[in-house]
């Protein structure tokens, strides 16, 4: 009886043990995904090594705040860039608390929103670049990207682990 009784404790620990190759990863969408503070700039070296940064400039904190309304000094991290060589590409993540994050997706939306009127009557090919930007949030992740590969570099930042 007792060797049945070790047999089966054995059985057991096995299978508990032996189970972890696999085991589900754990959620990692909205609002349980959390980003490091080193975040934002792991996806900036994603972007560059990507090419998509070559004809775009760093925004500064002081540019952000400035341009945007969005103080880095009240977020985890963030990162911005702007086209160096024309007007209309734009590129920022930036991580924050979740009610952060929503104010700055609406000073983002507000900004797209005015780019659309600014662009409208003017620069078609600029308008039509703003009208296909992408704006997201994920809990405390908020990017924005305009540009005419703005699919791909939300995919490449998708890439990058939190």
């Amino acid at each position: 009886m007792k060797r049945l009784v070790c047999i089966l404790l054995i059985a057991v620990l096995f299978c508990a043990c032996g189970g972890t190759q696999n085991a589900q990863k754990p959620e990692t969408s909205g609002q349980n995904r959390t980003y490091g503070a080193d975040f934002a700039g792991r996806v900036a070296d994603a972007w560059s090594a990507a090419g998509y940064l070559a004809d775009m400039a760093r925004y500064s904190d002081e540019d952000l705040l400035d341009y945007y309304g969005i103080d880095l000094a009240q977020c985890v991290c963030g990162v911005g860039y702007a086209d160096a060589v024309g007007y209309t590409t734009e590129a920022i993540a930036v991580v924050a608390d979740e009610a952060t994050a929503k104010e700055i997706e609406t000073l983002l939306s507000d900004h797209l929103t005015a780019a659309k009127e600014t662009f409208r009557s003017y620069d078609p090919d600029a308008y039509r670049i703003v009208e296909k930007a992408i704006l997201e949030r994920d809990g405390g992740l908020v990017v924005m990207i305009v540009s005419p590969d703005a699919q791909a570099m939300l995919e490449t930042l998708r890439g990058v682990t939190p």
